[in-house]
Formats: structure tokens, C-alpha cells, sequence
């Protein structure tokens, strides 16, 4: 499992062996042990997640307003952008390229003031937030489809909480 994660930006202090660590334990509980099928693809690919490769991108806000405007039409920062590079694959790979996160911390912050809750905790939940919409998660379409993902969301930080991380 490959998870690079990279820091562009000065405001919020990274710790790139804990974000590494709550993705490689999100995708372990996940998988069982076994396989992991994606959602969002007509063709039913499956992954073994010890293949699995994510991309980590921590952002200032004013680079999250660009992306944000570029390839979601909002002009204004958010916390977390997914980037799929799954979409339109038809076969079933061992090794999988499941896409990039994008995370501002300096929003991550506000939000975790906001909520009452750490950057740490924020920051947990963003980065599972963003891994589920790379397996095909997707809160946009339907209140059901938000329903999941929020139950989804919801078991993975408990079990990541369970495993320590």
C-alpha cells in the first residue's frame, strides 16, 4: 500500500505518518482481509487494498478556492476535494491508483473550532470523508446515498478509534 502525502502549504502543521496511518487502517477495515469493490463503477471493480495507492495533497485555502472553482464551479474554499482515478476502469486490477485527496487544514481548523472537536479529529474524518468518495461514495446524489456514506464515515472512525489511530 502506497499512500504519498504531500504539503504545500505553511499555516497548520502536518504529520504525514498519522495521515498515512488512518488511511492504511480505514482501508483495512474495510477489506476484511478481503477484496474491496467500488461503488460508483458500472464494471464492479474490486481491489486488494494492500495494492492500493492514494495520493495525499495538503492545500492553503487559496489553492482549495481554485480547485474547488476549476472542477466543482464553487468559488470559495472547502475542506476536502476527491480526485477518483478509478472512474471508467473495466477490469479488475490487483493494484489499484484509487486517486487523490485534496485538504486544506487551515479550513479543517475552522470547522474543528466550529464543531468543538480537535484538528486531529477533523482531520480523521476528512481524510476518511475523502476515501470513501474515491470507492464511490457519494453524499450529492440522494439523501440515501448520504445516509451511507454518513454510516460508513461513522464506523470507520469508531474502528480506527478501536485500532488506535
Amino acid at each position: 500500500m502506497e499512500i504519498a502525502v504531500r504539503n504545500s502549504q505553511r499555516s497548520i502543521k502536518a504529520d504525514p505518518p498519522s495521515i498515512r496511518r488512518i488511511l492504511s487502517g480505514a482501508l483495512k477495515h474495510l477489506s476484511r482481509g478481503k477484496r474491496i469493490r467500488c461503488l460508483n463503477l458500472a464494471s464492479g471493480i474490486s481491489f486488494d487494498p494492500s495494492e492500493a495507492g492514494i495520493s495525499v495533497l495538503l492545500v492553503g485555502d487559496k489553492r482549495m478556492r481554485q480547485l474547488n472553482l476549476t472542477y466543482r464551479g464553487i468559488d470559495r474554499t472547502t475542506d476536502v476535494l476527491s480526485f477518483s482515478q478509478l472512474e471508467g476502469i473495466s477490469i479488475n486490477s490487483g493494484n489499484a491508483d484509487l486517486g487523490d485527496i485534496v485538504i486544506s487544514p487551515a479550513q479543517a481548523a475552522r470547522q474543528a473550532a466550529d464543531r468543538g472537536v480537535s484538528l486531529d479529529q477533523e482531520l480523521a474524518l476528512l481524510l476518511v470523508h475523502g476515501l470513501l468518495h474515491l470507492i464511490g461514495y457519494d453524499h450529492e446524489k440522494n439523501r440515501y446515498q448520504a445516509g451511507k456514506m454518513k454510516e460508513k464515515e461513522k464506523e470507520l472512525l469508531n474502528a480506527l478509534k478501536t485500532m488506535g489511530r
